[in-house]
Parts: C-alpha cells; sequence; structure tokens
C-alpha cells in the first residue's frame, strides 16, 4: 500500500509503517531541520512544504493516488504540557481533513494527544471527514502495550472510505500485547549508557507539573517530552514526589539516545545534521514507529480481508429479548453474521443496501445453498436492526464511537 505522509517530523511513523510492509512515496513537513533528518534515515522523499498551501499540497498528493494518507498534525495546542489554547497549530488538524477530502485515499491514519478529541478543531475536521464518505475508528492506546517503553497515550483515529465507525476497534485491541514494556526491556547490558542505568535500577526524568520524577526500570517512562532528560532542580531534590520509590540523586540520568530509543528510534538513527535542543523536540514531537507498525499491521491485514471486526455490544441480548430467540438460535445469528464479514473481507459498510449488493456479487457465496444465503442476509439486516435501535450507539456515533479505553489505569 501506497502512503504519504503529512507532518512527517523525523520519520517514526514512516519508520513503523515501513516495517510493516508499506511503500512511502511522499512525506512533507513544514521545519527544513526534521525534513534534513527524515532524507538521512528514511529517504528522499520528504519534501518542507507549508500544508496551509491546501490548493498546491492537495492536489499533488491527488496525483500521487495514496492507498493511505496518515499524519500527527501538531499537538501542544491540545497537549497536557502547552497552554490548551486551540490557536493556529489546531487549524492543521483541520487542514489535514481538508488535504485529505481533496485527495480521497482509501484509508486514512491521525495521530495526536488524546485531548485532541474533544477539540473544536477536531469536531470541525471530523465532519468534513465523514461527509466525505469516511468510517472513523477512534482509539486512545498506551504505546507501552505496543512495542514501546513508554506510557504515551495518544490519539488514532483510522479512516476507510465507506466503512462503518468503529469498524477497526477490534483489530487494534487485538494489537496490544498482555504486559506493558518497561524500560528494562529496552537496556543492553553491553552498552556502557544502558549499564549505568541498570546498576541504579531507577531513572529520573523530568516530571509534568507536579508528577512523579522517579521511576523503576520495570516500568514504562512516562510520555516523552522536549526536557525528558534533564536533571532534577534543586527544587525538586529538597521536595521530591511522595511516590518516588528511590531519591532523584540515586537515578539514573537518561541520555539523549536513551531518549530516543524509549520514543522507538533506532540506536543508529543519524541526528547529526541538527543540533541538540532541535534533536530533543524531534524526539519528543514523534510517533513511536513500533506503535505507527502496529496500527499499520492491524490495517493491513484487514485490507487482505484476514481479520474481521468483532461483534460489539448486547447483539445477542438483543435478540433474545426482542426477537425471542432460542440461546442456539442467537449463536446461529453471530456466526452468520461473522461468516458473512469473511466473505465480505471484513468491511462492514456504511449502507446496508451496499453491504448486501456486495455480498450477491461474491462468487463464493453465490455457490452456497439457498438456505444458507438466505440465513446470511437475514443475520446481517438483523444486526443492523440492533445497531439502528441501540441508543448509545447512536449517541455515540458521532462523538466517541470507536475509543477504546487501551491505556493502563
Amino acid at each position: 500500500m501506497r502512503v504519504v505522509e503529512l507532518f512527517a517530523g523525523a520519520g517514526g511513523m514512516s519508520l513503523g509503517l515501513k516495517r510493516a510492509g508499506y511503500e512511502i512515496v511522499q512525506a512533507y513537513d513544514s521545519w527544513d531541520k526534521a525534513v534534513a533528518v527524515y532524507r538521512n534515515n528514511v529517504g528522499p522523499h520528504a519534501w518542507q512544504a507549508d500544508l496551509k498551501e491546501i490548493f498546491r499540497i492537495g492536489p499533488a498528493v491527488a496525483s500521487l493516488a495514496p492507498d493511505v494518507i496518515v499524519g500527527g498534525p501538531p499537538c501542544q495546542d491540545f497537549s497536557t504540557a502547552g497552554d490548551r489554547v486551540e490557536g493556529e497549530r489546531a487549524e492543521m488538524t483541520k487542514v489535514f481533513a481538508m488535504i485529505v477530502c481533496i485527495a480521497r485515499p482509501p484509508w486514512i491514519v491521525m495521530e495526536n494527544v488524546p485531548r485532541a478529541s474533544n477539540s473544536k478543531s477536531w469536531a470541525e475536521a471530523r465532519a468534513m471527514l465523514m461527509r466525505a464518505g469516511y468510517g472513523l475508528t477512534e482509539c486512545k492506546l498506551n504505546a507501552s502495550y505496543y512495542g514501546v517503553p513508554q506510557a504515551r497515550k495518544r490519539l488514532f483515529v483510522v479512516g476507510r472510505l465507506g466503512e462503518q465507525d468503529g469498524f477497526l476497534e477490534s483489530a487494534l485491541v487485538a494489537a496490544r500485547s498482555a504486559q506493558p514494556m518497561h524500560v528494562r526491556g529496552m537496556l543492553r547490558a553491553t552498552d556502557p549508557d544502558d549499564a549505568n542505568i541498570l546498576a541504579s535500577g531507577a531513572f529520573y526524568t523530568r516530571p509534568y507539573y507536579t508528577g512523579r520524577g522517579v521511576r523503576l526500570l520495570d516500568e514504562p517512562a512516562p510520555s516523552v517530552i522536549r526536557t525528558t532528560r534533564e536533571a532534577p532542580r534543586p527544587h525538586y531534590l529538597t521536595s521530591p514526589h511522595p511516590d518516588d520509590p528511590v531519591p532523584a540523586s540515586n537515578a539514573g540520568l537518561l541520555t539523549q539516545g536513551q531518549v530516543a530509543r524509549i520514543q522507538g528510534f533506532p540506536a543508529d538513527w543519524d541526528w547529526s545534521s541538527v543540533g541538540s535542543r532541535d534533536i530533543d523536540q524531534m524526539i519528543a514531537n514523534a510517533v513511536p514507529a513500533p506503535m505507527a507498525e502496529a496500527v499499520g499491521r492491524a490495517i493491513l491485514e484487514r485490507e487482505c480481508g484476514r481479520t474481521i471486526p468483532a461483534l460489539q455490544g448486547r447483539f445477542g441480548s438483543w435478540l433474545a429479548g426482542s426477537c425471542d430467540f432460542s440461546k442456539a438460535a442467537v449463536r446461529n445469528a453471530k456466526s452468520r453474521v461473522n461468516r458473512a464479514r469473511r466473505l465480505l473481507g471484513g468491511r462492514t459498510f456504511a449502507n446496508g443496501a451496499v453491504e448486501l449488493a456486495t455480498l450477491e456479487g461474491i462468487e463464493e457465496f453465490a455457490r452456497l445453498p439457498t438456505a444458507t444465503r438466505s440465513d446470511l442476509r437475514k443475520s446481517l439486516r438483523l444486526y443492523r436492526e440492533w445497531q439502528s435501535q441501540a441508543p448509545k450507539a447512536r449517541q455515540n456515533n458521532r462523538q466517541k464511537v470507536g475509543l477504546i479505553k487501551a491505556m493502563a489505569a
């Protein structure tokens, strides 16, 4: 699948998608230094551009005929580490949606901080995407469950033309690891800097406001920010957080290279073209590559028809109560919906008539006995009827459908 990335930064998302098997055909970012790092590591297809020039960038992206447009619009206006005032940077979320609406790729992926989900900018961008025909899965994911030794909580929006909202929800849940990744799992005893951290058994990161500064190695790191690797200040040393497991003076200090690895960059990533402060900023802004890879693999699996969405909610209870189905009949109806979805290659379709028409056109479906075809159609119609009658589904359809609590407590 061919990808165009907007707001590409230093290349974390592109790296993850390349690992998943995608072809990155173009990448854009407004920061020339980030573009230089991207080119040094990912490839020469990155270009410096002001994405607000929608009528120049939109047609250029459309001409590339991408299968996927991805991007992480600036998050500072939404971030807990920022002022949380929606300004020009928040408007770039709408710019992302506008470019998508011009190019109309089959798939889209957007990443941002969780607070963006309740922003005015995202509400307007969401409305654009829905009018353009995209079904959206909005997921709040914790990076530590997706191969990253960091409790970085992020909003991922995955869209696909013609789908129902929430269509990829169960696949993203299934992609989670059973346990979060800890910093210890990233460290190598043969590396001198890592050996120092291993010897101390704990590490310090500059906390958000009044948060904890010291963590044990068997915990994920907190979300990386530009100042993560700064040493504790005198005030913190004299007034530490009460939950620190050891004094900050006894905890190891992370190097820039370690912070980059916590954010998912490989140890050999070439940062040589930019200064230290800019590197810290690029690391903090990045989408962790392992997280992007996990999301990318879930999309590829669905694109290839190897997964189907899990049945959501209390469909079985509705069948038993409203339709007077027996337990066996409920099981059969659920099984038939899943069978139909497998025949449809995992598609859910926003329009029920299109879903049934597509099913009729599948050769394997046409070869089934008449009674079996009738049962599959009936089960799909029943599921649609249940969805249309579920009050919570109607209320959440525009604002919060597909939100996954895939973050640690």
